[in-house]
């Protein structure tokens, strides 16, 4: 399933976010990266009409996304916060069912196919053996692959992904940015994600969004459009992109 944005004003008191056009296919990872306050989550949140979005500005295989129905956009896009704060300690199959409420009637119980669903997604994220394990109990490396397995579970074609590598060792965020990959590969999932780090940006993305002060700078394949001169241009620091074993590192 594909996202086309174009002509796209979204705007806070002291900040504008400004995308004049965008494409987003099915089956691959586009990372959004730029410094702090580039507007990344925010065109995320756009992109999944989290945040009220003007009709005619963004499209899921050219349907208006500004006037589907929340039901409908919630079995299309799936949302990845960093965290998510609960009240009650649910176990984590419980947690992932959560994802498929747009599929349940008001008031009705999940079906049996809604907790295979949950384990299945639990099981496709590497954490089979963690169906009764509290949510709360889990690390944070964990708790950000239970949250992708309850969008996995809402089995919608787009995911959006905000910043999960954050505050992660470099183990669990190898494992975030693979199953992100794997989702692309073998699901046939359109990926979104913002990042902070460069380097699993390059390695990993198909396509790259580079913004600053909420407008995009640069837009297209890591191998294309990552250069030095870009990044000192959007980081304002000096940067070095060196080859190392066959990839490219950027060292600051």
């Amino acid at each position: 399933m594909s996202i086309r944005i174009q002509k796209l004003v979204f705007r806070y008191r002291d900040f504008s976010l400004e995308v004049e056009n965008l494409f987003f296919e099915s089956s691959q990872v586009t990372s959004i990266v730029g410094p702090n306050g580039a507007g990344k989550t925010t065109l995320l949140k756009c992109a999944g009409a989290i945040l009220p979005i003007a009709k005619g500005s963004c499209f899921i295989d050219g349907h208006d996304l500004a006037e589907m129905r929340g039901r409908d956009r919630a079995r299309h896009i799936g949302y990845v916060p960093q965290e998510h704060g609960s009240t009650f300690n649910y176990s984590a199959r419980d947690f992932v069912v959560m994802g498929r409420a747009g599929f349940l009637s008001p008031f009705s119980a999940p079906s049996p196919k809604d907790m295979n669903l949950a384990e299945e997604a639990l099981e496709f994220v590497g954490l089979k053996n963690y169906l009764h394990r509290p949510y709360f109990e889990l690390s944070s490396g964990e708790r950000r692959l239970v949250l992708m397995a309850r969008a996995l579970a809402q089995e919608s074609d787009i995911l959006l992904l905000d910043e999960p590598t954050s505050f992660l060792d470099p183990r669990h965020e190898i494992e975030i940015m693979d199953l992100a990959a794997r989702l692309a590969r073998e699901k046939k999932k359109t990926i979104l994600i913002t990042l902070h780090n460069l380097d699993l940006a390059a390695k990993y993305s198909d396509y790259m969004v580079v913004m600053k002060a909420g407008r995009i700078f640069a837009y297209g394949q890591p191998g294309d459009i990552l250069n030095e001169t870009l990044l000192e241009s959007v980081y304002e620091i000096k940067m070095k992109i060196v080859s190392f074993d066959g990839t490219r590192t950027i060292i600051r």
